[in-house]
């Protein structure tokens, strides 16, 4: 059995970062917070968090969080069932990646969280990484472009996410007015969401056999900044055609190679043993992301 205040104190740190914060959000001192972490490591014989600045989970810590999590998940549905609706909403920690959160899944979301005992804190990151916020215990779930689950977990196909190269009729009569071609693309600069984002890269290697790094980009961190500048002429940018149906209506943005599209394979990671109103929720998170996502033929 986990002794509940050694967990209070490990969880404490892990959420504020430093045994100082923890002692303070927990109202003890910082000497009974080191005490506890100290007894909680001893009991499992091994080093549960890395003292750093931030403090983060070791592996061993990682597998202990993900533990507690599941386990105030079930012990919140056991009370709002004993004790009625009056409890309080269920926290659920989702890792998406930035042009999920932009595109689609808002609206998934709200359907789905509509009526339901849980509020969700989504952290984001691009769809490669997105898996690793799952195995470090920070997430219950995640969406990803991994199809590989990890071990205790599933990983079940939602479907592709389209990207469109667009950008603004001006934009393209400046630099593409010969045509989109290898050498145009080696001056016109595109957008990029950060220096993880491979994906222009990839798409422009495979269609016109240019080499990453060797085109001009702008950094952009954020989703919603890629359409922006793409309006403003800034750039042209590889975006979700989701995203953009209004603007391409509306003519404001192009697609520039339509014979062309992106297609993203994303996926829902979870760790198989879940609370059961857990459990419910993701299965309508899934089965509404499939009614927007594109499917196989």
């Amino acid at each position: 059995m986990f002794d509940g205040k050694l967990t209070e104190a490990f969880l404490g740190v892990v959420r504020e970062g430093s045994f100082e914060r923890a002692a303070t959000a927990l109202h003890l001192t910082q000497s009974a917070v080191s005490q506890r972490i100290r007894a909680l490591e001893s009991r499992f014989g091994q080093t549960l968090l890395t003292r750093g600045r931030p403090c983060v989970p070791t592996g061993a810590g990682q597998t202990l969080l993900r533990y507690l999590d599941r386990i105030r998940l079930l012990e919140e549905e056991a009370l709002r069932t004993l004790a009625g609706p009056g409890e309080g909403p269920s926290r659920l920690a989702l890792a998406v990646n930035a042009d999920s959160l932009h595109a689609w899944l808002p609206g998934v979301l709200a359907g789905v969280l509509a009526g339901s005992p849980f509020t969700v804190e989504l952290q984001v990151d691009n769809e490669d990484y997105t898996h690793e916020l799952l195995a470090r215990g920070e997430a219950l779930a995640c969406v990803s472009a991994r199809s590989d689950a990890m071990r205790g977990c599933v990983a079940e196909p939602l479907g592709a996410l389209r990207y469109i190269c667009a950008a603004t009729p001006r934009f393209a009569d400046r630099y593409f007015a010969d045509g989109i071609n290898r050498a145009a693309l080696l001056r016109a600069p595109g957008l990029l969401y950060n220096r993880k984002d491979a994906m222009l890269g990839g798409y422009l290697a495979r269609h016109f056999g240019i080499a990453e790094g060797h085109y001009p980009a702008h950094l952009m961190p954020s989703s919603q900044a890629f359409v922006d500048f793409a309006l403003l002429d800034v750039g042209y940018v590889l975006v979700p055609e989701l995203a953009v149906g209004t603007q391409l209506a509306a003519g404001t943005l192009i697609d520039l190679l339509p014979a062309r599209p992106h297609d993203v394979p994303l996926y829902w990671h979870a760790w198989q043993i879940q609370a059961p109103m857990v459990d419910a929720l993701f299965r309508r998170i899934v089965a509404a992301a499939r009614s927007v996502l594109r499917q196989p033929a």
